[in-house]
Parts: C-alpha cells; structure tokens; sequence
C-alpha cells in the first residue's frame, strides 16, 4: 500500500475519539455480571462510528450469547466482529508484519497439514522408528490413514500453540522436551524410544516445505510479532509502514475464557503497548482471594503460629473475611 493511502486509511481514525492504550482486567463469577461490567465499559468509550468493534470468545456458544445480549441491550449487534482467539492473532501477525510477509493461510494449519501427512505417511512408516504407526496403519487402508493424519495435524497444531518450545527443539535436530521456558532444548528431557517418531515426523514435514514456508509457522511469525510491538509506537509505526502493514485494531475484548495459551497472553500483552485490551475473566469465587495463604506459607510458619491461626477459631470469621484462609487449591 502506498503511503499516501496508507494515511488515508489512518484518517478516519484520527479523528475518531481516543483510547488509552493499556489492560484492563475484570473479574466476576458470574458471566451475566461480567458482561455488564464490559458493556458499560465500552459505552462510555465507544470506538468511532462503523469502527470494527473485537471480541475474543473460546467457543460458539460464547459468541451466540455476546451477540443476542448486545443485542439486547443496545438495540442491534453490528459493526462487531466475534472470533476464536486463533483466528484474530493470524490476522494480527498479517497486520502488524504485513500481508507479503504473512500469507493468507499457513502451510502448517491443520487442514494442510492433513493432507501433507496422507502423502509421506505411507513411506515413512517403512522406515525404523515409525513401527507404531505402521502398526496402526495396519497396510493399506486409506480410512486409517485419513484418521491417522487428521488426529496427528491436530496434535501438531496444538504443539505450534502451546508448546512451540518443543517444536523448536526438534527441528534443531533434538528428540527432547523442554522442561520450562528458556531451557535450551539440549538440556530437555529425553523422549522415549517409542516417542521419537514425533520429533521425526516434524523434521519430516519441514523438510517438504521451502525456507519461505518455514519462516510462516506460528511460533516463528509470533517471535518476529513480538518483537516489532516491543518497539516505541514511534518505531513500530515507521516499521508497519515499510513493510505496507496495516494498522492493529484500537480496542480488543476478550471475553469469558477460561484458560490461555502463553503465546496469546503474551501477544495480548504486547499489543497493550499499542491499544486497548479488556479481558473479561471468570472467576471461581465470589469474594478477593489473590491475598489467600498458601499451604506450604502456612506449614513453614507453623512453628510460630498458636493453635487456631493465632487463637481464633476460623468458625466465627465473617464470611467476606474468609479470602485470607482460603481453600488450599485457591491459596495454590
């Protein structure tokens, strides 16, 4: 996109009304509470008109409930765009490094990568190492293999999400797993012999891919996004101009969910840098637990401590006191 309309772009958003960039974060354990909570929220800072309004749900139903109840509420559902996680952080990697950088659909996706695995599957499994797979197999039947290679893309896609660590180990040359964040892969823990197809079907499927179509997997694109929103707006603007990026939208929710893969709390976070992102989040209780006293807190201290936590006996606290002696799964 030329420059010029690169600004042009930009213009209707410059005079639209501001938003502080940053993250907030609500809490309710009730999900009709927590809508409230983000509605309101978004009425008093409304997005300028026709500006795509973002939220970020974990399942269908989810989305189905969003829209009736904004609905609801402010007399229509428009000019909104509800979507899994998954699907918002490919366009974000597209709009933040740009469209030449980001294909439309990765090679690796799921969908592709079935059908990548129906093809090398049926050679492969005459190799040594790939015994339970063949047995599985069991010759040539075409359903099996179909079955085999969907729940393999599947397992290989979750990888890319939460575990990018281990994929990057493997494509190294290393049949290891990571035992935490920024261990190296050859301090990992060693895969069982009847594991190693794992790592060896991966270095496999990388191997039928071009250096470019490496570059587009998740965990490679999701370094590459960090990196440019860990740069002054200033930089980052300048950044996504060169490369004819589009601009990330001004305001993210993400809605009811109860777990997260770490790559996209930290894309969350990194974006927050630059707009603005509301998590609404359930929580279990009803009253502030984050000041809860951990179990083991409590045995380290109880050489100290008088019978009945300090001589009072836990049955005549109130109940809005009880945050502090929590249940030890809360503490944890």
């Amino acid at each position: 996109m030329p420059e010029a309309e690169l600004k042009a772009s930009l213009q209707p958003r410059m005079n639209s009304p501001a938003l502080e960039p940053g993250l907030l974060v609500l809490h309710s354990n009730r999900t009709e509470l927590l809508g409230e909570a983000v509605f309101e929220w978004l009425r008093r800072h409304p997005l300028a008109p026709l500006e795509e309004e973002i939220f970020l749900v974990q399942s269908n139903g989810i989305s189905e409930w969003l829209k009736m109840t904004l609905a609801s509420q402010s007399g229509i559902f428009a000019v909104a765009r509800v979507e899994l996680p998954a699907r918002f952080m490919w366009r974000a990697y597209r709009q933040v490094l740009g469209r030449q950088a980001v294909p439309a659909a990765s090679k690796l996706d799921k969908l592709p990568l079935t059908w990548r695995l129906m093809q090398c599957l049926p050679g492969l499994v005459q190799r040594p190492g790939f015994e339970r797979l063949a047995g599985f197999l069991q010759g040539d039947d075409s359903d099996r293999l179909w079955q085999l290679s969907r729940r393999l893309a599947d397992l290989y896609d979750q990888y890319q999400v939460y575990r990018s660590d281990w994929l990057d180990g493997w494509a190294a040359g290393f049949d290891t797993v990571a035992r935490g964040e920024g261990v190296p892969a050859a301090a990992g823990m060693a895969l069982a012999s009847d594991q190693r197809w794992q790592p060896a079907l991966w270095r496999e499927l990388l191997s039928r891919l071009s250096a470019a179509d490496r570059l587009t997997g998740r965990p490679q694109l999701q370094r590459r996004f960090l990196d440019t929103l860990q740069l002054p707006a200033a930089l980052a603007a300048a950044a996504a101009a060169q490369t004819h990026a589009a601009p990330v939208t001004r305001r993210v929710v993400l809605f009811g969910m109860t777990q997260l893969p770490t790559q996209t709390l930290q894309a969350l976070a990194a974006l927050s840098r630059h707009c603005q992102v509301v998590m609404a989040v359930p929580n279990p209780c009803r009253y502030h637990w984050a000041d809860a006293i951990a179990g083991r807190e409590l045995m380290k201290a109880g050489a100290r401590r008088m019978p009945l936590r300090g001589g009072r006996d836990l049955g005549l606290l109130a109940l809005e006191d009880m945050h502090a002696h929590a249940h030890p799964l809360l503490a944890a």
